[in-house]
């Protein structure tokens, strides 16, 4: 699994989360990280968590030029390898894409 990171979105990361280790995880109440309670879409939300290294359940590599990256079985079924993740500086927002369109235009980032 490849995720390319935007510069703009590697220098947004950098500044914010203060590591070049993060996990990659869904934000829609399936997971301990999770900040919602539940909800009837599964997979459409992402969040991005600052990290030392893998944990038991999110122990996959994601391939990336700049960071250390992983996720687990569960978020690898919504992604794909043409994932990318970009940074929009006027709304000061991520987004995680694919060939097939937009994941979340706002992920979570938890440093």
């Amino acid at each position: 699994m490849k995720l390319t990171i935007t510069d703009a979105a590697a220098n947004a990361l950098e500044k914010r989360l203060q590591s070049t280790t993060f996990i990659l995880a869904l934000n829609d109440g399936t997971n301990q990280f999770s900040t919602v309670g539940g909800s009837c879409a599964v997979g459409d939300k992402f969040q991005i968590l600052a990290s030392e290294g893998p944990t038991d359940q999110y122990n996959l590599p994601v391939t990336t030029e700049h960071f250390q990256v992983f996720t687990s079985a569960s978020e690898a079924d919504f992604i794909n390898e043409d994932l990318t993740l970009d940074y929009n500086d006027r709304l000061s927002t991520f987004s995680l894409k694919t060939s097939s369109g937009i994941l979340d235009n706002n992920l979570l980032i938890r440093p």
